[in-house]
């Protein structure tokens, strides 16, 4: 990638795909809304990182910009896929910042590492959740479950795509069982060596839809994009034949348009990811469940012991397995727990901004003491020489 630090151009790999903005998902309605808030340039992030995004601008054009003040402003950091006005920063030499960030149709979200519970958007406006898992290895049921709540919940549409189905003998035996864990979403044994099923993947891609890939690392994400792209956009990594692990190859979120239209979105192996505020997602990756939790006899049932809990029902006669019931009570607990730490956070802040304030208000009220002291000897000083000279 290069770029002209003075005017922050970009050009250089993906870059030089950068479409039209028509192409990039912009609308009239999105023209009217860059013009409200003064935009010099418009466009689509491509990429963040550390408060720096590359933005597609059109005309086959990228810039640098930064994101500025605009999380302090409005609580919004720019993401993979965001719809963003720029203007110049003339303070810091004419720099591109991010003035305005369009509101988001849909959001990929997890819980941000750390410590701290605040979200984490991992691509915004995307219009497919590509859910991945290669057939290499076991199928990790739990993963894929937690994966789903995510791309359920934010508010695209759900796709499961099982990788490297040249290399097992049943695929179709491994789409069906995916089935089981996944009601009501499309699931596709593709190859991206044998060409299997890729036809199907260009289909939900065309007419300038945006898609995101989330998964293991080593399951084929970059090179998926690479077959789309027809040529090498994105590096792939080995898998190691010990523990069919794979390397980090993306280390960024990057948004890909593609030659025949569309647009990727290709995101970091996942190992753990925690959910954030997921309980509408939940409640679509389990309807079943959902469904069944409204008829317990107890508005407050655990789903344990109580009597005539329709979810434990479920299990009894066999329309659930134990395991799935007892991995969406995980996800209830994960998702309690969070909300406790959300209200211990929210207190613990308040706590700390009334603490601050008062020590303000104490500062300013001995600096104006000290002034008023200092301003009264110095009148005493005046007067004693005033008595003085006479």
């Amino acid at each position: 990638m290069l770029s002209d630090d003075r005017r922050g151009i970009v050009t250089g790999n993906i870059y030089d795909l950068a479409p039209d903005l028509t192409s990039l998902g912009w609308t009239t309605r999105l023209d009217k809304w860059a013009d409200r808030n003064g935009a010099e340039l418009r466009g689509r992030v491509a990429r963040t990182h550390r408060g720096t995004c590359v933005v597609f601008v059109g005309d086959q054009k990228a810039v640098t910009a930064t994101s500025g003040s605009i999380r302090s402003r409005t609580g919004l950091a720019p993401a993979t896929g965001d719809f963003v006005a720029i203007r110049s920063d003339e303070e810091n030499d004419g720099e591109y910042i991010i003035s305005a960030i369009a509101d988001r149709k849909t959001a990929l979200v997890r819980r941000a590492p750390g410590r701290v519970p605040e979200p984490q958007v991992l691509a915004a406006n995307i219009d497919d959740v590509f859910v991945m898992q290669g057939m290499d290895r076991p199928v990790n049921f739990p993963r894929l479950e937690r994966l789903l709540v995510i791309a359920w919940d934010s508010g695209a549409e759900p796709v499961v795509l099982l990788t490297k189905a040249d290399q097992v003998a049943d695929p179709d035996g491994a789409v069906r069982a995916i089935q089981v864990i996944a009601p009501g979403v499309k699931c596709l044994a593709i190859s991206t060596h044998s060409g299997r099923n890729i036809e199907e993947v260009e289909k939900r891609i065309r007419g300038n839809r945006t898609v995101a890939l989330i998964g293991l690392s080593g399951i084929g994400k970059s090179t998926l994009v690479n077959t789309l792209s027809g040529g090498e956009v994105q590096r792939t990594g080995q898998v190691r034949a010990v523990d069919r692990r794979g390397r980090h190859t993306t280390v960024t979120r990057d948004l890909i348009p593609l030659p025949g239209g569309g647009i990727v979105v290709d995101t970091p192996g996942i190992r753990e990811i925690a959910l954030w505020n997921a309980r509408t997602g939940l409640a679509k990756a389990f309807p079943l469940i959902t469904h069944a939790a409204q008829m317990c006899k107890f508005t407050d049932c655990t789903h344990h012991r109580e009597p005539d809990c329709a979810v434990r029902r479920l299990v009894s006669d066999r329309q659930i397995s134990r395991r799935r019931v007892e991995h969406y009570l995980k996800l209830t607990a994960e998702l309690d727990v969070q909300d406790e730490q959300l209200l211990e956070f929210e207190r613990r802040s308040e706590s700390r901004a009334r603490v601050n304030a008062e020590e303000r208000s104490e500062r300013g009220v001995q600096r104006h003491g000290q002034r008023s002291s200092s301003k009264k000897g110095s009148n005493r000083q005046k007067s004693g020489r005033r008595r003085k000279g006479r």
